[in-house]
């Protein structure tokens, strides 16, 4: 029981001590996720289809997932989003789950448009900071969808990769 109370009055200091996503994209000194979008581009060795964020030991970790059509494998990149470091790279030959992406990138490449211009253009209006953004296909649309963080809110964005314009969003129960 003794151990009970201890954990219970413990709890709050443990979870109090882990960083917010929210303090830790407003840290002084960070590379802007297009910034880095950017530098992997310049390497081209495919065409990037999403960016995520994750936390790995109290620091700011960038994900990025390529595709390479000719390889027709999917990568995963780890950066720093300190310094821009390559952290951590995995492959792995893409299957059927990712036709979707597929339609996307196709489509980025006839408009002759990079995933990072495409997602400059998507937020050059918004506020916040880019928590994820990836591609995907679906009811014959091709877009960007996008997880903005503000201090107000998170808040979802698509954005049509034909048209280069924001999309409404539909809601699903």
């Amino acid at each position: 029981m003794v151990r009970l109370l201890v954990a219970l009055c413990l709890f709050p200091l443990v979870s109090m001590a882990a960083p917010s996503i929210q303090s830790l994209v407003s840290q002084e000194g960070l590379l802007t996720p297009i910034s880095v979008m950017e530098q992997w581009e310049q390497q081209e060795q495919g065409t990037l289809c999403g960016f995520g964020l994750d936390v790995d030991n109290e620091q700011l970790v960038y994900l990025l997932s390529a595709i390479n059509t000719d390889s027709k494998r999917l990568y995963q990149f780890e950066y720093s989003a300190l310094d821009g470091a390559l952290l951590d790279e995995t492959s792995q030959p893409y299957e059927g789950n990712n036709i979707e992406q597929l339609h996307a990138v196709s489509l980025m490449r006839e408009k002759n448009i990079s995933f990072s211009s495409l997602v400059s253009l998507a937020i050059q209006n918004q506020n916040g900071f880019l928590l994820q953004a990836d591609l995907d296909h679906d009811l014959s649309i091709s877009y960007l969808e996008l997880q903005m963080l503000s201090n107000e809110a998170k808040k979802v964005i698509a954005f049509d990769i034909e048209n280069l314009r924001p999309l409404p969003l539909l809601k699903w129960d």
